[in-house]
């Protein structure tokens, strides 16, 4: 049975980040969520243009400047620091209808998806709402000191636009390899050659990709002109830790994600009421036993 502690932790960081956006939408700076600042300080947040991906467009449909993470600095460790990319509401509904575009990657080999890459070109990082802001891979490696540590994290659609952004920022020039990543639920970024130049370029021991087996959005786009990256682990029912309802949109949730590598460590997390829809697609844990007490919080009521 897989087992990863530290990688829960990682993937409730976007759980919390996306919580921040949905409770303040309107907001590129919004209230910091108490269950982040337990362990971490809030060093900026990237904001980008919210896009919904419509059939029929080159491209996509684009929206307001939004938020779509947090750049955070360990209170523990102040040398290391996380980039948190959260997920897009939604995806599950625009997976059905979306046309996909492959265009070349203007940094290197490859092609990439227009409409991903259209995103991240979006995306900038303020150190506050007041803040004008600097691209996104600029302003992190302006603000991650030299000698630090960088784990960049990502789920459904920010699984796609932290690939970029690791790719990127792995070809800073500084002394030794500083970037890591963890994605989960990730769609294609690109094709094969992409794909491969982000491998050689960050480093195959540098970052883990996790998809669950049912879950749709990691099979999309679809065709010869996608594939995901080298280094995945698959995550099947047989081998997690958390049973899961068979649901398009439960088979994506980030709670299961987590739930599914460390059940004990997610269920123990407090959840806010915009959680709770998540958080009842896990049945439990992969156990034929009956749940205990302290695990009956994060199973549904039949």
């Amino acid at each position: 049975m897989i087992s990863n502690p530290a990688d829960a932790a990682l993937g409730l960081l976007v759980m919390y980040a996306a919580d921040m956006y949905k409770g303040a939408p309107a907001q590129v700076a919004p209230p910091v969520d108490s269950r982040l600042a337990a362990n971490w300080n809030v060093i900026g947040y990237f904001t980008g243009i919210d896009a919904i991906f419509r059939k029929g467009l080159p491209t996509m449909a684009k929206g307001q400047e939004v938020c779509y993470g947090v750049l955070v600095a360990s209170k523990a460790n102040p040398r290391q620091f996380a980039a948190v990319v959260r997920g897009t509401e939604g995806i599950a509904e625009w997976i059905e209808d979306a046309e996909f575009h492959p265009m070349p990657y203007p940094n290197g080999p490859g092609t990439v998806e227009a409409g991903f890459w259209g995103i991240y070109q979006s995306m900038m990082f303020k150190v506050d709402a007041d803040d004008p802001g600097k691209k996104a891979c600029d302003g992190i490696a302006a603000a991650v000191p030299a000698g630090a540590e960088l784990m960049v994290v990502g789920h459904s659609l920010g699984s796609a636009l932290a690939t970029y952004l690791t790719f990127d920022l792995a070809r800073v020039s500084r002394a030794g390899r500083w970037v890591s990543a963890r994605l989960f639920a990730s769609p294609h970024p690109g094709d094969t050659a992409f794909a491969n130049a982000f491998d050689s370029t960050v480093g195959s021991d540098r970052y883990m990709l996790y998809n669950y087996f049912l879950d749709a959005v990691p099979r999309v786009p679809f065709g010869p002109d996608y594939d995901h990256l080298p280094h995945v682990t698959d995550l099947r029912p047989s081998e997690a830790q958390a049973r899961i309802r068979f649901e398009l949109a439960c088979n994506h949730h980030i709670v299961c994600y987590c739930a599914m590598l460390d059940y004990q460590q997610t269920n123990s997390v407090p959840l806010l009421g915009i959680d709770q829809t998540c958080s009842s697609c896990i049945k439990g844990p992969a156990s034929s036993t009956l749940p205990t007490a302290s695990t009956a919080s994060m199973i549904p009521h039949p």
